[in-house]
């Protein structure tokens, strides 16, 4: 089963895509194959395994059990996004 990322945010356009394309960057130069994409806050894809988006966004969705959620205060800010790369890493090794 592959790993998904989904960013969240109100609109599914600015925030989500401007904070995916750094999160796309980060994964790159870690060398990390997951597949990341946006949308809205209302229309989260129930095979999502990675949530992430806007503290005050993601903190009041409601998430399958499975799923796990990342809070990011500063989308831009590409090290907001290591303990998601660390826990991304730690999947793929135990699916290996």
């Amino acid at each position: 089963m592959a790993i998904t990322i989904i960013f969240v945010c109100d609109s599914g356009l600015v925030s989500s895509v401007m904070g995916a394309k750094v999160l796309r960057n980060r994964l790159q130069k870690e060398h990390l194959h997951v597949t990341v994409e946006t949308c809205r806050a209302k229309e989260i894809p129930t095979e999502t395994t990675f949530l992430i988006g806007p503290r005050k966004i993601v903190s009041d969705l409601p998430v399958d059990s499975t799923c796990k959620v990342f809070a990011v205060d500063h989308l831009l800010a590409a090290a907001s996004y290591d303990d998601l790369i660390e826990t991304i890493r730690n999947e793929l090794m135990q699916r290996d």
